[in-house]
Order: structure tokens, then C-alpha cells, then sequence
């Protein structure tokens, strides 16, 4: 029962302790300059390529460790189904490596892609405490909005999008 206890005093308050760190991550710009992506390293990527006109970016920091994140991912493989192209989903690969984060996202439906952040340099400009975390870039790759924790519903997602 207290490792139960301990556990669920962990998963609330690693959130929080990013969300308290992060205060003034709305407005920076995130760069990301050839980064590795996940289902093939040998392409790499950098914010420019993922967006398109007007299209945001949801920026999703993840795991396959990270229980939570399993349980979002199929989520967003929804969202990603039936997206009307206001935003563009991209993960990145939070402290993990290339294998485990490649067989998860083959068995969760992650088809979106993935970086591959081993030095940490994606992570560092946030800075990232927990997973999942996903934010809200513009086009140019500035930080619009930000959500520590898993969405539980699609109406969480394009709510989070569209800014309401």
C-alpha cells in the first residue's frame, strides 16, 4: 500500500514540478537542426519541415517507459486520423533510446515523426521534467501554449490546437 501511495505522489507531482519550471516558455522559439528521426536516422529534420502555411506544431515529449504516454499515444494516432490540417504532430524521444521508442511506437500506432533527442538539446530548451509533455509551436517553431500531462479526449486536443 505505501508503494502504491509513493507512486501516486510521483505521478502528481513530477507534473507539476515541470509545469513550475517552465513559467516562461510561452513566446520562446524551439529549434530543432537536423535531428534524427526515429523511424529512419538517417533523415533528419528541422521545424521548417514539419509545417506547413499556417499549421501548428503539437511537439510531444514521450517515452516508452512513460505509462502515461503509452495510454496518449493512441489518442493522437486518432487526432493524427481525423486532424483538419490545423496541426501537425511530432514527438520526441525523451530520455530513451532508439529500440524501445521505435518498437512502441510500432505497437501503439505512433506513425507521426519522431526525434530522436539522445544529447537531450530538444529537451534542454523547455526544459523538460516530465513526460508526456506536448507544446504548442507556431509555424517559425515559437512556443504558443504548453500541457504537462496526457489529453484524455480528442475535444482536449483540438481545443489545445485551436486555442480555446
Amino acid at each position: 500500500m505505501r508503494d502504491r501511495v509513493l507512486a501516486l505522489a510521483l505521478i502528481v507531482a513530477l507534473p507539476l514540478a515541470a509545469c513550475q519550471s517552465s513559467g516562461e516558455l510561452i513566446g520562446r522559439t524551439i529549434t530543432l537542426e537536423n535531428e534524427a528521426v526515429l523511424s529512419d536516422e538517417s533523415v533528419t529534420r528541422s521545424i521548417g519541415d514539419f509545417a506547413q502555411g499556417d499549421q501548428r506544431i503539437l511537439l510531444n515529449f514521450w517515452g516508452s517507459w512513460c505509462v502515461p504516454c503509452r495510454e496518449e499515444i493512441p489518442l493522437f494516432a486518432a487526432y493524427e486520423a481525423q486532424s483538419d490540417g490545423l496541426g501537425v504532430l511530432v514527438g520526441v524521444l525523451y530520455k530513451d533510446a532508439a529500440a524501445p521508442g521505435a518498437a512502441a511506437a510500432a505497437e501503439l500506432g505512433a506513425t507521426w515523426p519522431t526525434l530522436l533527442d539522445e544529447d537531450g538539446s530538444i529537451a534542454a530548451q523547455v526544459p523538460v521534467n516530465a513526460a508526456p509533455l506536448t507544446l504548442l509551436l507556431d509555424a517559425s517553431g515559437k512556443v504558443l501554449d504548453y500541457r504537462v500531462g496526457p489529453f484524455a479526449t480528442l475535444e482536449e486536443i483540438d481545443a489545445f490546437v485551436s486555442g480555446e
